[in-house]
């Protein structure tokens, strides 16, 4: 399954890509384990694109690389390049299902206001109203 593609650098041997913002779901489905292949291709403008190599790695190897680089290798397992990856920054929020795994207890409370002085849920003063669109107030 292709994650990404970036956009085709021409006439450039050492191309430099703009950042790009994933989530850890999209990128190796919450698993740092994940084997990802990395290929690189050289650009024609019909049929297919040679590929020049590919590197198959793991989010965690990429970590530990710090400054270094991944190389690059063709199909007769020579080297043809590297890649590295300049900035790599993880937000690590988990979703509802990993805090269950992890045993985090969920508590859900409940509460309905029952009085008046907050006016009627149509009147556009409402502490409560709804709008049209679906917005709360």
């Amino acid at each position: 399954m292709r994650v990404l593609q970036t956009q085709y650098k021409f006439e450039n041997r050492s191309p430099w890509w703009d950042s790009h913002q994933m989530t850890m779901a999209e990128f190796c489905n919450n698993n740092k384990y994940l084997p990802l292949r990395f290929s690189v291709f050289s650009y024609t403008n019909s049929g297919d694109h040679p590929k020049y190599g590919s590197v198959v790695c793991n989010l965690k190897a990429i970590e530990m690389l710090g400054d270094g680089k991944l190389e690059i290798k063709n199909k007769n397992n020579k080297v043809t390049g590297s890649i590295q990856f300049n900035t790599l920054k993880m937000d690590m929020r988990p979703s509802l299902v990993e805090y269950l795994r992890q045993g985090w207890k969920i508590d859900v409370s409940i509460a309905v206001d029952f009085s008046l002085s907050n006016l009627e849920i149509n009147d556009y003063r409402s502490l409560h109203r709804v709008n049209s669109n679906g917005d709360m107030n």
